[in-house]
């Protein structure tokens, strides 16, 4: 038997092969995390906001959406967060998007599965630096009640993504 092991905060996951999961990932969220009590972080992220919005709007990131601004630490979330939901046809545009410009801004970045702890553990990753998240506010097993981006009301898609505009100066269901 081959094991996978994942070293997290000390803590050892050994994921067995025979449970190697190859379904497809249809949807990812990108948090957006800024300091609720700092005006000028609060600034940054609601400029940074726009900008992913006038990626979504000129078609550069239309497989995309944004989703509520949480001024309060909500969910696993510790801190002031926001969520650009991204289907699988727009993560390389997005992810590429996103490692670009966000500046000083902390990004998690996961897969949206069935199993919502290991998606936003071991399965994620950090652009900028990494928050402790609050674990207990996610289920282990979500079922089939999953958001995987799709579809997006309203966007018809035809042909190739625009190239992007350069940053300047819609709530959907979501859970965080």
């Amino acid at each position: 038997m081959f094991l996978l092991a994942v070293f997290l905060m000390s803590n050892i996951v050994v994921v067995p092969a025979e449970s190697w999961d190859t379904n497809e990932i249809i949807g990812y969220h990108f948090h957006t995390y800024f300091f609720q009590t700092n005006n000028a972080s609060t600034r940054l992220a609601q400029t940074f906001r726009q900008a992913i919005q006038q990626q979504i709007d000129g078609g550069f990131l239309r497989g995309c959406r944004l989703n509520h601004f949480n001024t309060v630490p909500r969910g696993p979330h510790p801190i002031g967060s926001y969520e650009t939901c991204c289907n699988s046809s727009s993560l390389s545009r997005a992810s590429s998007w996103f490692m670009q410009n966000h500046g000083d801004l902390s990004i998690l970045l996961h897969p949206l599965t069935r199993w919502e702890i290991l998606d936003h553990t071991t399965r994620s990753m950090w652009l900028g630096k990494s928050m402790p998240l609050d674990l207990s506010a996610l289920s282990e097993d979500l079922g089939d009640d999953l958001d995987h981006c799709l579809p997006i009301p309203g966007v018809v898609v035809l042909g190739p993504a625009p190239r992007p505009t350069r940053p300047t100066n819609s709530a959907q269901r979501s859970r965080w």
